[in-house]
Formats: C-alpha cells, sequence, structure tokens
C-alpha cells in the first residue's frame, strides 16, 4: 500500500534535460518575437498570439507533470558541478545580453527612426531570453561535465 503512493525519483541528469527543454521553448518564445518586431507581418503576429499562449499552457501542464516525480537529491559531485556550470552560465547571460543590446542599437541607428522605442513586451521577452540562455548553457555545461568516460562506458 505504501508503494501505491511513494514518487518517483528523477535523476539529476533527468532533471537539466527538462530544464533544457523548457529552455529552448524559451528561446524561440524570444526569437519568434524579434522576427515580428524587425519583419512585422499579420501572419507573423497571429503564429505569435497563437503559439504563445499554448506554449505558456505547455509548460504550465509539464510543471504539473513533473510534481508526479521526486527529484533525486544532489550529491557534493553534482552539487560541484552545478555551481561550476551555474557560473560560466552567468557569464554567457551577460554575454548575450550585451550581444543583444548593441543589436537593438544598432538596429534602431540602422532605422534612421528618432522615436525607436523598446516596448514592455520587448522588455518581458528580453527577460524570457536571458532565463532561456541561463537555463540552456547551464545544464549544457552540466551535462558536459557529468558524462560517464568512454572508458567506463564500455565495461
Amino acid at each position: 500500500m505504501e508503494n501505491s503512493t511513494k514518487k518517483k525519483v528523477i535523476s539529476q541528469k533527468a532533471q537539466a534535460v527538462s530544464e533544457l527543454v523548457s529552455a529552448v521553448i524559451m528561446i524561440i518564445l524570444f526569437i519568434c518575437k524579434i522576427l515580428e518586431d524587425l519583419n512585422y507581418t499579420k501572419a507573423m503576429h497571429n503564429i505569435l498570439n497563437i503559439m504563445s499562449p499554448l506554449l505558456l499552457i505547455a509548460i504550465a501542464v509539464f510543471l504539473l507533470w513533473s510534481k508526479r516525480y521526486e527529484k533525486q537529491p544532489s550529491d557534493e559531485l553534482s552539487r560541484e558541478l552545478m555551481l561550476r556550470s551555474t557560473a560560466i552560465a552567468v557569464k554567457a547571460e551577460l554575454c548575450a545580453a550585451i550581444a543583444v543590446g548593441v543589436y537593438m542599437h544598432l538596429q534602431g541607428n540602422y532605422r534612421h527612426d528618432e522615436y525607436y522605442s523598446i516596448t514592455g513586451s520587448d522588455i518581458v521577452m528580453f527577460g524570457v531570453f536571458l532565463c532561456g540562455i541561463f537555463f540552456i548553457v547551464k545544464d549544457c555545461i552540466f551535462l558536459w561535465l557529468d558524462r560517464t568516460p568512454k572508458a567506463e562506458d564500455d565495461e
């Protein structure tokens, strides 16, 4: 009877992969928003208006589904690897913020529009972009550092 109420345990690698998938969705939303701002078309606007809520609902369903699982407690090695990957991810996030800022500045100069402005939705999408970059870099580096050496796989 007790086994039926016990949650399944999800590994550290599976947690990282699930965060990675969510982060890729965040980056896709940001890219669609930037494409809509640069080349405004009614079709892209409609696609983004339909896709954004559906992706947010998919993320919410995924989070509710993940409540069925219990996270594997992290050991000392995985904590050290996560700290190392987080430090690198923060640096990558700052570089991405500078790169997007320079791009937006150059885009405004290219348009020769003195009223070129950044709206609130642009700022929100930029925040989503930064979160996505952080999680993608952190999880990719964690998965890379936590890989099994080739010699151990063969045994």
